[in-house]
């Protein structure tokens, strides 16, 4: 594992802590090191882990330099992969180190010596399905400009159900054949298990998959595979882009619109983003996969920044589901209750032709709003500056931010037990109400409060599958890409709440969850329809979902975008912070707005508090820097980030083209 020849060497080597700078080493091993080589070195009476950095630092001669433990004989990271981390970095105004930590799994590392049985992922074999005219036609134009040794980003923007999904297929088909890797990445984990299905048909075995689920053991085997070349396919969440893939040349991301893209604790990346930037150092293809692409994206391929391929049918020509908009005012529901008397009737007849019917709403819990009416007091989170949601399964009061859980058997004033009244709505109080419209059936609850488990989720998903679940009730989870054959009728409860809030990409957001929710119906059957219950039925987004016309809706929104100066006509950073005591919190926002130094093309807005102004028991405040697309204002904004003294006690967190406004 270690050599040793003695071969003097000054080396800087990258660690993976909090810092912008490697640590000057000496070697005297008996090999010659080389950039990004895996080596164990002394610091601060530990032993840690690093990358060589650089090969010539600058050292001045009186200072006392440690010594280089041992070297792994581990393939080293890549130039490629240097560059990649020093981009990201830059990027997200974030350490060197923390971005080097993101890239070493250290159970992987250790584990590089012990033997290894990878026959599982090896691709035998594929079974190709037949593709229409329009898939043919799109892999005719992709054809005429791509190549897996030049970069080319291309955005597949297809309808629900159009099968983009066989498009990408054929060229994982072609690398594989060719000898190399492929990364396919996903937003949900509870999304591996279908996607997994659908790969299964292809190479006929289960892919690779990575995420925060699989076992360590399995991560080990699959870490391994990818560094030695063994595995080409990989499917994975966000953080497999920082796996040590030796022969990369396609990168695939599905839904590609997805905020789960975004890692929003720690270290703060938009992993599609990355991919790209990944993509564009390692001059490989990454293509782009949504039926509802994201401003940004929609716009770079307008612009022929991205090549632009449109899927305009469905797969075996299936039609679009119906859209009905239900006006609440003029046809509401029983007192009390939430669902349409109207649709009722319809619902029933649907039923009975074994039509699978989901109710939507995207609320987890019974009821958002709890207060006792002796004590007059709504149960706030003792850590949050949000209420408590009731969860009616196991009786509790739950946070959503903080996980915090109370029991609803206690005492308030005069030591008697608190008698409370529940308002606001979740899908717990939509699963009762459905219950009591078809007691005979069985209903089903989909959200991440059920399906928390892969066994769970899994024996769930198949029952679906199998249609032995007439009836679902179901939160945003269930609009990220499942395919249920029989679902061909959605309600969507309150089209209306997913409109309301302070983020200005609320619009964005609330258009491709009702159209990715539009799309889970009617994906093997011409007869399907989507009621969208609304109090607004003039709104911009509803007519557009009405009219199946996506283009009215980006057309609109890009408008309103560049009237108000908003991405992608301009690009923001988010400064939010944190701590405990929030007069110091306020002091710290105050001192870096005063501190920052007007440049062109550059605002600085704020400091406000932010709408969930504490979590955890820190208090947030926020700062919002607007530039021109046109400059690159890291460099400048690090510098005055790190000018500014920031206590210990205090947390600054740095939010590149932030996503959400939290």
């Amino acid at each position: 594992k270690y050599i040793n020849q003695f071969l003097y060497m000054k080396l800087d080597i990258l660690l993976p802590l909090k810092f912008n700078h490697p640590f000057t080493y000496e070697s005297d091993l008996q090999t010659k090191l080389k950039k990004g080589d895996y080596v164990v070195v002394p610091f601060r009476n530990k032993k840690l882990m690093g990358i060589v950095w650089d090969c010539n630092p600058k050292v001045p001669s009186n200072i006392k330099i440690k010594k280089i433990v041992s070297i792994l004989n581990i393939p080293a990271i890549s130039i490629s992969n240097i560059n990649f981390i020093k981009k990201f970095s830059h990027y997200n105004l974030t350490s060197l180190g923390m971005t080097l930590k993101l890239f070493l799994y250290s159970k992987g590392l250790e584990s590089f010596d012990k033997k290894f049985n990878f026959e599982q992922f090896i691709i035998k074999s594929f079974n190709n399905k037949k593709l229409n005219k329009i898939q043919q036609q799109s892999i005719k134009n992709i054809n005429k400009y791509l190549s897996f040794n030049e970069y080319s980003t291309t955005l597949l923007h297809g309808i629900t159900g159009s099968g983009k999904t066989l498009v990408y297929f054929h060229y994982i088909k072609e690398a594989i054949t060719k000898g190399f890797q492929v990364l396919v990445l996903l937003p949900e984990i509870a999304l591996t298990k279908q996607i997994s299905d659908r790969f299964k048909e292809f190479i006929g075995h289960e892919p690779a998959t990575w995420h925060s689920g699989i076992k360590d053991k399995d991560k080990k085997l699959i870490w391994n595979g990818i560094i030695q070349n063994k595995i080409p396919l990989v499917i994975g969440a966000r953080s497999s882009i920082f796996l040590p893939f030796q022969n990369l040349k396609l990168i695939i991301i599905d839904e590609e619109h997805d905020s789960s893209y975004k890692q929003d604790e720690g270290v703060i990346y938009n992993a599609r983003d990355m991919s790209i930037l990944k993509a564009s150092i390692e001059k490989i293809p990454i293509f782009l996969i949504s039926a509802t692409p994201s401003i940004e994206s929609f716009y770079n391929a307008k612009k022929s920044k991205y090549q632009y391929i449109p899927l305009s049918e469905r797969y075996k020509n299936v039609q679009l589901a119906k859209t009905k908009i239900i006006n609440l005012i003029s046809s509401p529901p029983l007192k009390g209750k939430f669902v349409s008397q109207s649709i009722i009737p319809e619902l029933r007849g649907l039923l009975e032709k074994k039509n699978q019917i989901l109710f939507f709403l995207n609320r987890r819990g019974y009821s958002t709003y709890i207060i006792c009416y002796q004590c007059n007091q709504r149960l706030i989170c003792p850590n949050c500056s949000i209420g408590l949601v009731y969860h009616q399964e196991n009786n509790q009061a739950l946070c959503h931010y903080c996980d915090f859980q109370m029991s609803l058997k206690r005492k308030c004033k005069d030591d008697k037990d608190c008698k409370f009244s529940f308002y606001g709505l979740g899908v717990e109080k939509i699963f009762e109400e459905v219950k009591d419209i078809f007691p005979e059936k069985k209903i089903q609850i989909f959200s991440s409060d059920v399906m928390h488990s892969n066994s769970k989720s899994n024996n769930i998903i198949n029952a679906i599958e199998k249609g032995d679940i007439p009836i679902l009730v179901g939160t945003q989870l269930i609009s990220k890409g499942f395919h249920f054959p029989n679902l061909n009728c959605i309600v969507v409860i309150n089209s209306d709440t997913n409109f309301l809030g302070s983020d200005i990409r609320a619009s964005e957001k609330n258009f491709q969850l009702l159209q990715q929710l539009s799309g889970r119906a009617g994906r093997e059957s011409n007869d399907s329809i989507v009621y969208l219950q609304t109090n607004d039925p003039k709104n911009k987004i509803l007519r557009s979902l009405s009219k199946a016309d996506v283009n009215e809706f980006y057309k609109e929104e890009l408008d309103f975008r560049k009237n108000a100066n908003l991405p992608p006509f301009s690009k923001l950073i988010s400064i939010i912070v944190s701590g405990a005591n929030r007069f110091e919190v306020d002091k710290v926002c105050r001192n870096l707005k005063n501190s920052f130094i007007i440049q062109d093309g550059i605002r600085i807005y704020g400091p406000v508090t932010a709408p969930i102004f504490r979590i955890r028991n820190k208090f947030r405040m926020r700062l919002l820097i607007k530039y021109d697309v046109k400059l690159s204002p890291q460099e400048f904004l690090k510098k005055w980030i790190n000018k500014n003294k920031i206590e210990a006690n205090i947390k600054l967190e740095v939010d590149v083209d932030p996503i959400n406004f939290l």
